[in-house]
């Protein structure tokens, strides 16, 4: 049966709020797309760290959102606090120590390591330069300063005591923050020494406290600390976000490599708490600029360009195999725990796949 003018008439009307409904569902359809990530970092304050090169610096750029995500920030205190957050579900990603993984895992908590953010292991104990502590067996007695309680620096004293032949209960441990606050805890006399990372300790000579730092124990040579970890559930069911997340931050950070004083802009725009956020050119900005080149130090090559550096973050699993064994040596797991039950580095190669010639 032909169809009538007023059929035609409906039909044309019909496609035309079809096209129209789709030409307007189309950018709600690709916003819908972007995907809300939330990133536990494991520091309840912001800092020069980590935080600004594979967080503020691709988040300023466009490149968690090239990637179509939106990526949040949980503030967690410690990496032990982050991995709760992972583990709960609270969070999909989080930032924590290798060591504070390892333990994770021996107790049964379901995550893994998918990503690695540091190569070399920036934890050391600090003492006044007129200390008469030279030695880690020389704390007995004293009052250590960690940054928490959940910390990787607790976690790094706990390792040093007992290869120093110590137990924990030989000190006493006071939970002082990091950087400023540390060093206000060392003016005012509460401790005798310091637990704590590299950067850290640059912000704390800033604010007039140099300290010395004692001789680690040769066992620490092959470690590592930050990685990023996901709960085991989002590692096989999306392992794409996090590859999509992972690349973005690694992009994060060969651009602050390259480009130090852009880099510093940016994390002032995401960070305003940052020091020196007021007077882009002042003694402040120098600091933070210099405390955020210190850790930066810790999550890349000390020689070598970007393009040689091949996939420097694919942590190998020898290390994997040091550290665990270092964990279970120094009482932070109860088993020795092998490489693939803490790491997957299957997405390593679709993390690493950007082209670093596009970040100079």
């Amino acid at each position: 049966m032909p169809c009538l003018p007023a059929c035609r008439f409906i039909a044309t009307q019909a496609a035309r709020a079809l096209g129209m409904a789709l030409a307007l569902a189309g950018p709600l359809a690709a916003q819908a797309e972007d995907r809300i990530l939330t990133l536990a970092l494991a520091r309840s304050a912001i800092t020069p760290g980590e935080e600004t090169f594979t967080y503020a610096v691709p988040k300023q750029m466009g490149w968690f959102k090239r990637e179509g995500l939106t990526v949040n920030l949980l503030k967690a205190n410690g990496s032990t606090a982050a991995l709760q957050a992972v583990a709960s579900g609270s969070a999909d990603v989080a930032y924590a120590s290798s060591l504070n993984i390892a333990a994770a895992v021996d107790k049964g908590v379901p995550v893994k390591a998918f990503a690695g953010i540091t190569v070399q292991w920036p934890y050391f104990i600090g003492v006044p330069p007129n200390s008469a502590i030279k030695t880690i067996a020389d704390l007995k007695g004293k009052r250590v300063g960690v940054i928490s309680l959940a910390s990787a620096s607790y976690a790094d004293l706990k390792a040093n005591l007992k290869i120093a032949g110590l137990k924990e209960s030989d000190v006493t441990v006071v939970p002082v923050g990091a950087g400023a606050r540390a060093a206000a805890a060392l003016k005012n006399d509460q401790v005798d020494a310091i637990d704590s990372y590299s950067d850290s300790f640059t912000v704390m000579k800033q604010n007039g406290v140099d300290l010395r730092l004692l001789a680690r124990p040769p066992q620490m040579a092959k470690l590592f600390s930050v990685t990023m970890v996901t709960s085991t559930a989002l590692l096989r069911s999306n392992p794409d976000l996090l590859t999509r997340f992972a690349r973005a931050a690694y992009q994060g950070i060969i651009y602050t490599r390259l480009n130090p004083d852009a880099a510093l802009k940016l994390s002032f725009q995401e960070f305003p708490e940052l020091a020196g956020s007021g007077a882009p050119g002042g003694p402040e900005a120098r600091n933070t600029l210099e405390a955020m080149k210190i850790a930066l130090g810790d999550s890349i090559p000390a020689e070598g360009t970007p393009a040689q550096w091949g996939n420097w973050l694919d942590i190998d699993t020898s290390r994997w195999e040091a550290l665990l064994a270092f964990a279970h040596e120094t009482g932070q797991t109860e088993k020795r725990l092998q490489p693939a039950q803490v790491w997957d580095g299957s997405l390593m190669k679709g993390i690493f796949s950007f082209d670093r010639s596009k970040l100079q």
